[in-house]
């Protein structure tokens, strides 16, 4: 049996322009598209499929999602009103008809933005599904949103958000959106191989087959140091515990920057725990 460690890299919350809400795709696709059999499978009850071959997909891509996000959204104005802004996360499934259903929230801003972000995901069109050995199947997903009031429409530049998050510095500011995101030193692909390499998947959680996705949060400060690991969803304590071990080790990051500045940004890291039988025969 061989283990791999699936990378998915989403960080908060990458350049955008400056429009009221802010979102992005979680999933980083290494596939090209695809053309699936099924046409408008009947939805139905039935196994949720946690590791899928190909995720399901919002029609179009994470570029037409935000798109209809922007254009869905109705800032509501009581929280206009109070400054509330902030990161709004649900998980939901995407059924084989690619309708949405079981919506679960993951992290809060504020009921009003919450119950916002919600009213945006029931709208949305039918999503591609997931397909696993061939076949539409049955798979959960998740959207972040960002929340933020847009208070200079003619600005050409993008105000980041500020949200303070344990700083270790009192008056060091943690930003989640800003003109350029941190970036590990040999990209997104480097993270996942530095990931694979030092990850050692605990025996306890490969003898019982605990597989599934942990979504883990760390702030990368402005000379590129890491801190402040810490995870948002987990999955089981060892696994847990493993990716926080090995989070820990990553060298420091290329910093974020807002205008000529660096600052430091607080990122988000799902990471997918999947075991995998090796096709080679012991002799």
């Amino acid at each position: 049996m061989i283990v791999s460690v699936l990378i998915s890299l989403f960080l908060l919350a990458g350049s955008f322009q400056a429009i009221e809400a802010k979102s992005l795709q979680n999933n980083i696709y290494s596939i090209n598209e695809v053309q699936i059999g099924q046409t408008n499978p009947p939805k139905s009850g039935g196994k949720i499929i946690e590791l899928p071959d190909i995720d399901p997909m919002f029609p179009g891509g994470s570029g037409a999602m935000k798109n209809f996000i922007s254009s869905s959204l109705s800032y509501p104005s009581e929280a206009a009103e109070e400054n509330i802004q902030g990161l709004v996360v649900y998980n939901f499934v995407v059924e084989l008809d690619g309708t949405l259903s079981d919506f679960e929230i993951m992290h809060r801003a504020h009921p009003l933005l919450d119950a916002e972000a919600l009213r945006i995901l029931q709208s949305m069109p039918p999503w591609r599904p997931a397909v696993y050995k061939g076949n539409n199947v049955r798979a959960r997903q998740y959207v972040p949103m960002y929340f933020k009031l847009n208070k200079d429409a003619h600005s050409s530049t993008t105000t980041a958000q500020r949200r303070k998050a344990m700083p270790i510095d009192p008056n060091e500011e943690i930003f989640t959106i800003v003109d350029v995101m941190p970036q590990f030193p040999t990209g997104d692909e480097g993270l996942g191989r530095f990931i694979s390499e030092y990850v050692r998947y605990p025996s306890r959680a490969k003898e019982e087959n605990i597989q599934g996705r942990i979504l883990c949060s760390f702030i990368v400060r402005k000379d590129g140091a890491i801190s402040n690991i810490e995870v948002v969803n987990g999955l089981d304590k060892e696994l847990d515990n493993e990716a926080l071990r090995v989070l820990s080790m990553m060298p420091k990051w290329i910093p974020g920057k807002n205008g000529d500045t660096n600052v430091s940004v607080k990122c988000i890291l799902p990471i997918d725990f999947k075991i995998e039988e090796d096709t080679f025969v012991n002799n």
